[in-house]
């Protein structure tokens, strides 16, 4: 296996587990606080934790299928209803999130639109491990004639420039790989006085522009 197809396969690893069982232990997390207090309410948020497995069984049986075989896997092309729902369920156990997008219903290639899926996933989780305290996020797509810019920014307090590493790690190194090689950027960092604000941006073909 070539190192490009490895690298490929490390990144889509990560953002298989990482966003699925962060989000497993935050619901797991949450469910204990209802136990606690609203116990008839803990059928809800078991239900939670069992639809956010089935979704991390079927994605890595996916990522499996890529290992397998990768000319006859079928890759995943997230569109903006899997957005919606992927706000949805973070949503479900971490602050508001405000979600854009573009008003015209633009259709991009699916390297871009999975690239646009997995931007926001990691940005979300990056989120609920590190920075427990944000109370709301805002998640914008926008298309100009020349690019697609996806922006992930919450409102955190600001923490002090030491801990400023934990909020990269392999994730953040994932997404400038996947946005490099595809001629994209990707910028991430603290924000003066709260939030800390991912953008990247991603050019669309020219025949893929409207």
């Amino acid at each position: 296996m070539r190192r490009d197809e490895r690298l490929k396969l490390a990144r889509e690893l990560h953002d298989v587990v990482a966003h699925h069982i962060t989000s497993i232990v935050l619901q797991a997390q949450a469910a204990q606080l209802v136990a606690r207090k609203h116990p008839e309410k803990v059928e809800g948020s078991l239900a939670g934790i069992e639809a956010t497995g089935s979704d991390a069984l079927a994605a890595t049986r996916r990522v499996v299928g890529l290992l397998r075989d990768a000319d006859d896997a079928v890759p995943a092309m997230p569109g903006p209803e899997q957005l919606s729902e992927l706000v949805k369920r973070f949503h479900g156990h971490g602050p508001a999130v405000r979600l854009r997008l573009p008003a015209d219903g633009s259709v991009w290639p699916p390297e871009v639109t999975s690239t646009v899926y997995r931007v926001v996933q990691e940005s979300l989780t990056n989120i609920s491990r590190h920075a427990p305290h944000a109370r709301s996020v805002t998640v914008s797509v926008a298309q100009d004639r020349e690019s697609v810019t996806v922006e992930v920014v919450d409102d955190a307090p600001p923490v002090p420039a030491r801990y400023h590493h934990h909020r990269g790690g392999y994730g953040l190194v994932g997404m400038r790989e996947r946005l490099e090689a595809l001629g994209g950027t990707l910028c991430a960092g603290p924000r003066r006085g709260a939030g800390w604000p991912v953008l990247a941006t991603l050019p669309v073909p020219a025949r893929k522009r409207r």
